[in-house]
């Protein structure tokens, strides 16, 4: 028959630490690669469109906001005669109104916006903080001031009232930078344009509010009329499209939103493909990382199987000499817990063997000499069954008919005694037994000793433990009613409880002063009592009750609890 290889520890070792690093990297990595573009980038992107979407309608709200008060402080009546006017020397209480009108319009909001009102001459200026330079035309008319809203907004028709939107102005007021300025003329009732009303919306009242996902690298606000641009997270960033070159490279990890009634838009650059390249970065990482793991994995298995093969070949020799029979073998200590567990318990393996051996050879001589003993009394029974047989026949010769019936009942208990073949006997030959060795007992003290006993036909069949109401019988009579004068009554009840049977044996003797414990009977006067409870216990084991009961002059009995056996 062909024998199935067999592998070493270190190449299992090896095996297992591959399959270990390599599962889970394999599992990872498939499952990555593939769920990646149809989940996570998939996921990525509609989670970028949306937040994109939602920062365009806040800043279109803030914009539509701006531009109604914009448009509202540009219908104040005491605004437009004031700019009509164009006069520089405002009476304190129209400047007042003024102020109230621009205070209650902008509703709180001067530390996010500025509201300035300036002439078409700039003579009159007007801000609800310091009023820009950019907007004083007395010096600041020259057309090249592309930046300023001012300029842009004279490019466009006079007679345009719309609001004018621009993000090119990106100047500094009080520490705050300009993002957004919204513009708004102002004519006279003839129609001649008598001013502006202008409000700069300031970086941070936006860009906080502008990415709160995180998903984006840059969001830029681009005016498509003008084609500049602005960074909403570097606002210092900011241009024509050449500052932003993402906008232009046509890649699809660029998102678009237009801000409603403007003509302003927003673009975002998502994370996406710094995920991607961060992807690929770690999935090399972890290749190398996994590559440097097989490496140790394998140095440490070869070095850990070669510790522990030294330690089991040395437990494996020590094996074979102890099956050639060295039995002075030892095994030390490793160091190692496990092999210091296993040497101890060969250790105590090998001594334990020795010591069984050592009863085993003393057992063989022992079961030796008692065979040769038995030998030589097997002759004893045969000697004494003739002799009774010599008695019998020499009683019936002469017509003894006490002696012969004696001779024959004291036959049946001889061979009952000395008969090995089996443990048990049936209530029937039990109760026959107890009845010889009674009425052998009467002929010594005839009508003084007086007996009952009682059992069921039906329980006649049932097994019990060979010799255990005999003894319990003579017991009785040899310590119970030896020192009694008067009658002696002697009753063996048999009855069944249940599945248990039950026997008791009750006299009328001197009773117990002290009821004994069984355990303390080995060696005293009671060795029939205890001899009937040791085979008991070693039979049945903790399945049986043993009791006596007893009063000083009123006698004793003794109650047995055993299960039924039915005779086979």
């Amino acid at each position: 028959m062909r024998k199935n290889p067999t592998a070493t520890l270190s190449g299992r070792l090896i095996i297992y630490f591959l399959i270990v690093m390599l599962v889970p990297f394999i599992l990872f990595v498939s499952y990555t690669l593939i769920n990646y573009d149809r989940g996570i980038e998939n996921a990525t992107r509609a989670q970028a469109e949306s937040a994109l979407e939602a920062d365009a309608e806040m800043i279109a709200s803030v914009i539509q906001e701006y531009r109604h008060k914009a448009y509202t402080l540009s219908s104040s009546e005491i605004i437009n005669e004031v700019l009509e006017a164009n006069d520089p020397d405002i009476t304190a209480a129209s400047l007042n109104r003024i102020y109230e009108d621009m205070y209650v319009t902008m509703a709180g909001d001067t530390y996010k916006v500025a509201a300035s009102i300036v002439s078409v001459t700039g003579d009159v200026r007007i801000s609800t903080h310091n009023f820009p330079s950019v907007y004083d035309l007395r010096m600041h008319s020259n057309e090249w001031d592309s930046s300023n809203i001012i300029t842009i907004a004279s490019r466009r028709s006079g007679s345009d009232r719309a609001s004018v939107i621009s993000i090119e102005d990106h100047r500094i007021e009080g520490g705050r930078q300009v993002l957004i300025s919204i513009l708004r003329r102002t004519f006279s009732e003839s129609g001649r344009l008598t001013g502006y009303v202008i409000i700069d919306i300031m970086s941070d009242t936006i860009i906080p509010e502008v990415n709160e996902s995180s998903l984006f690298t840059d969001v830029v606000l681009i005016d498509t009329g003008t084609f500049s641009a602005v960074s909403l997270i570097h606002p210092q960033r900011y241009g024509d499209f050449s500052e932003f070159p993402f906008l232009s490279d046509g890649s699809r990890d660029i998102y678009r939103a237009a801000i409603e009634g403007t003509d302003l838009e927003l673009a975002a650059a998502s994370l996406t493909p710094l995920l991607r390249e961060n992807f690929r970065t770690w999935t090399l990482i972890l290749a190398v990382s996994l590559i440097i793991g097989i490496a140790i994995s394998i140095i440490l298995s070869f070095i850990f199987s070669r510790s522990i093969s030294k330690r089991m070949k040395r437990i494996v020799e020590s094996m074979r000499s102890f099956q050639k029979g060295d039995f002075g073998i030892k095994l030390e200590k490793t160091g190692i817990r496990e092999f210091d567990e296993l040497s101890v318990t060969f250790n105590i393996m090998v001594r334990r063997i020795e010591i069984l051996l050592e009863r085993t050879r003393e057992e063989e001589a022992k079961s030796a000499e008692a065979e040769r003993k038995a030998l030589e009394s097997q002759m004893n029974p045969h000697f004494l069954f003739n002799t009774l047989n010599t008695i019998k026949a020499l009683a019936k010769m002469h017509g003894e008919k006490e002696i012969y019936l004696t001779t024959i009942r004291l036959g049946k208990l001889l061979r009952s005694s000395i008969d090995n073949r089996s443990g048990s006997a049936t209530l029937r030959e039990s109760i026959e037994l107890v009845e010889c060795y009674l009425l052998i007992q009467k002929l010594r003290f005839g009508d003084k000793l007086q007996y009952a006993i009682i059992c069921s036909d039906e329980l006649m069949d049932i097994e019990t433990p060979k010799l255990i109401l005999q003894p319990l019988v003579e017991n009785s009579i040899t310590h119970g009613l030896g020192e009694k004068l008067g009658t002696w009554n002697i009753d063996v009840m048999i009855r069944k409880d249940g599945d248990k049977l039950l026997l008791a044996v009750s006299d009328n003797g001197v009773g117990f002063a002290e009821i004994p414990d069984m355990a303390g009977l080995e060696h005293s006067q009671h060795t029939g009592l205890y001899n009937v409870y040791r085979r008991l216990e070693l039979r049945y084991g903790s399945d049986f009750s043993f009791s006596i009961a007893s009063q000083p002059g009123e006698g004793a009995t003794v109650s047995i609890s055993i299960p039924m056996e039915e005779k086979e």
